[in-house]
């Protein structure tokens, strides 16, 4: 068996403390709120199986008393979706049922995992009929449903990705004396839209006819659309290559009292890029940064940055640095998403004169202050990996250490990664050692790939100082390959290191 290796981190070590203080201990307080949850849950599950009681006309009412006042928590939600089955259709009824009235209760609203686990309990992927079955329920019980109560199914809705069920439960509404909102309809024209799938088929023409058809109805009934329905609209009708008619919407909610804002407007400018027609994007950026588009329309670093990248994606890279200048002239300060666009658009042409370029283009914008040195040549460093220029990363790496920047965490063990990718472990330990030396440390798995690669390539007493650095410095990991380890711990007992290799540290993955 291969022994413990690569050291436990110890974060007391220095201070001479036991590596039992990592682990917490739950507390007395939690453990007792666990079995409260568990029991109002295994409660709730009771009622749920129990034949209908007369006395209690509907579920609801069987639920309220219950008196699951300040027991009702997400534990005991999701503790009665584990342990209700669903099975049946009448099981998973009654399951959603349960969720539902948990959702409505004061004090109480579902998370994001509650909504998922209930999905996941509910199959509502495959069995969307399980909230038909419901609302059918509901009407042959009488219950009173409100809005919140279709609220709470349009997520579910949402979280299953069904647009198609959303749709019917808005249209079932109205069975309930209930008239949808805004919220409402935005949910079911965004799921709509979301689950068209793209690529301009008959599927999702239908969904984008199906949306426009509820734009209407929301006018009709008086309900008023706002930035969000305007917004999902636009990017699908850029999206489906509409781009008129997406302008014309805009428009026609202008009309309506729907004044557009830059997300509207850079929208429709993404839209213009991504279908190659740069001048209606140019046309469109002159309107917002007039003021034509009205004030709120004003362009803001992702409008250029929209701009760039459709000028990269060209073979443009160049044109694209004098939207540095122009975002400044009007306000709109680059980031580091911008910069990275065009230093990664000036990379991809792959010539000197643009590596060059690229490199002019990170001093300057260090110079005026931007961004950071840290970001600027972290994103250059990223940019020459992600085009297989492994080798001007490492001298651009090199000079950041030796100026004092230090690449980021993300630059560096894409960097470590591509060099055990081409399988120079003797590099990479180098690497490692420089980086130690500037207080810098890899993610787990790249100290774990160096291993490995340095092992099957017969450099494995090379790695031993590694090995020793990483236990001085508490770094935790798993060796990949249990024969790394094996043999690592046998050069370690050979080399006179006795204590090094029997620490207590962390096994090898099991494979």
């Amino acid at each position: 068996m291969a022994r413990y290796l690569l050291g436990r981190a110890r974060f007391s070590a220095a201070a001479g403390g036991s590596p039992c203080r990592n682990f917490s201990v739950p507390s007395f307080w939690l453990l007792l709120r666990r079995s409260f949850s568990d029991a109002a849950a295994e409660e709730c599950c009771g009622l749920l199986r129990r034949p209908p009681n007369p006395a209690t006309p509907n579920l609801e009412m069987a639920l309220k008393k219950l008196a699951l006042a300040g027991k009702l928590d997400a534990s005991t939600v999701e503790s009665v979706l584990r342990r209700y089955p669903a099975s049946t259709a009448g099981d998973r009824s009654t399951l959603l049922r349960f969720f539902v009235w948990a959702g409505l209760q004061p004090g109480y609203r579902h998370s994001a995992a509650a909504y998922s686990a209930a999905c996941d309990a509910l199959q509502l992927s495959r069995r969307p009929e399980t909230v038909n079955l419901l609302l059918d329920a509901y009407q042959s019980d009488a219950v009173p449903v409100s809005v919140r109560t279709f609220k709470v199914l349009l997520i579910l809705c949402r979280q299953a990705g069904s647009g198609e069920q959303a749709l019917q439960v808005l249209r079932r509404m109205a069975e309930f004396g209930c008239r949808p909102d805004t919220s409402s309809f935005n949910s079911v024209i965004r799921l709509l839209l979301v689950s068209g799938g793209g690529g301009g088929g008959e599927g999702e023409k239908k969904k984008i006819e199906v949306a426009e058809e509820l734009l209407e109805e929301m006018t009709v009934a008086g309900v008023q659309p706002d930035m969000v329905t305007c917004v999902s609209m636009v990017k699908a009708l850029c999206g489906a290559g509409r781009l008129d008619e997406a302008r014309g919407l805009v428009g026609r909610m202008k009309s309506r009292g729907c004044l557009p804002n830059v997300v509207v407007y850079t929208a429709l400018l993404d839209g213009a890029c991504n279908s190659g027609d740069l001048p209606a994007a140019m046309e469109l950026l002159e309107e917002m940064e007039s003021g034509a588009a009205g004030e709120s329309c004003k362009p803001n670093v992702v409008t250029y940055t929209c701009l760039m990248k459709c000028l990269c994606e060209m073979g443009r890279a160049e044109e694209a640095i004098c939207f540095l200048d122009r975002m400044g002239k009007h306000g709109a300060a680059a980031n580091r998403a911008a910069v990275a666009t065009l230093l990664g658009g000036l990379c991809r042409q792959g010539t000197a004169a643009a590596a060059a370029e690229a490199f002019a283009v990170a001093e300057r914008v260090v110079r005026d202050g931007v961004v950071t040195s840290e970001e600027a040549y972290s994103s250059l460093l990223l940019c020459f990996l992600r085009e297989g220029k492994v080798a001007a990363a490492e001298e651009l790496a090199e000079k950041m250490l030796d100026s004092g920047v230090n690449p980021d965490g993300a630059a560096r063990n894409l960097m470590l990664r591509e060099i055990c990718a081409a399988r120079r472990p003797l590099d990479g330990l180098l690497w490692v050692n420089a980086m130690w030396a500037k207080g810098l440390t890899l993610d787990a798995d790249v100290y774990s790939s160096l291993l490995d690669v340095a092992f099957e390539e017969g450099h494995l007493r090379e790695a031993v100082g590694m090995v020793n650095g990483m236990v001085q410095r508490g770094i935790l990991l798993r060796a990949g390959s249990p024969a790394c380890a094996e043999a690592l711990a046998e050069i370690l007992e050979a080399s006179g290191e006795v204590d090094l290799a029997g620490r207590p540290v962390v096994s090898p993955v099991k494979s």
